[in-house]
């Protein structure tokens, strides 16, 4: 992650910067607007354009950290098991309470879990809550992906000691070539243009 500038105006951060691999020219340039309003919420705005010749993104969002303590919470979305762009008819969208541990899904190979798309609020307990101008896709997880990334057995996978949340843009679907054909078209996070906006408060 490269930032270009930083600057603040009127109570907003503005911050202009690209992700690229390493070596890579960038495949996602974006500003990232942070108003912080005088009741302490925090509108967050990113518009960004995607490489014309980038295939299509895994994911895109953003991450926070709380103390693991603060795990439980509740949303509105799709659940209550976890769910994708091509992995969500035994889901559908109500009132839901968890916690990160409930989170968990028990897969052979550690990886990625619990996410839940069609989300408009996410309230963790400790009174943090992130709410999307439409909607967004969450997770909330005792892992980070990278300890998720190195784990291969149960048994290599700790904790950080926070509660990983992340509120993504989209993520796409869990279907690949390592299980199977490839994910279909409509099930890839393929946009060009991006425009993301929640609040946190």
């Amino acid at each position: 992650d490269m930032v270009y500038s930083c600057k603040y105006e009127n109570g907003t951060i503005i911050s202009n910067g690209a992700i690229a691999g390493v070596s890579r020219t960038p495949f996602f340039t974006y500003e990232v607007r942070y108003t912080v309003f005088d009741d302490g919420e925090i509108s967050v705005v990113l518009d960004g354009n995607v490489k014309e010749k980038c295939v299509w993104l895994p994911r895109l969002g953003f991450e926070f950290k709380t103390p693991y303590e603060n795990s439980k919470f509740s949303y509105f979305g799709m659940g209550p098991n976890e769910s994708y762009q091509d992995m969500h008819h035994a889901s559908m969208i109500d009132l839901y309470e968890s916690d990160a541990e409930a989170e968990y899904v028990n897969y052979v190979m550690p990886q990625e879990h619990g996410n839940h798309i069609e989300t408009k609020v996410l309230s963790m307990n400790n009174g943090l809550t992130f709410e999307a101008d439409g909607v967004m896709d969450i997770n909330v997880s005792r892992y980070t992906p990278e300890i998720l990334y190195k784990a291969q057995h149960q048994d290599e996978l700790f904790g950080n000691g926070a509660t990983n949340i992340r509120i993504d843009y989209k993520n796409s679907g869990v279907g690949s070539w390592s299980c199977g054909p490839k994910l279909a078209e409509k099930y890839q996070l393929k946009e060009k243009e991006i425009h993301f906006a929640f609040s946190i408060k």
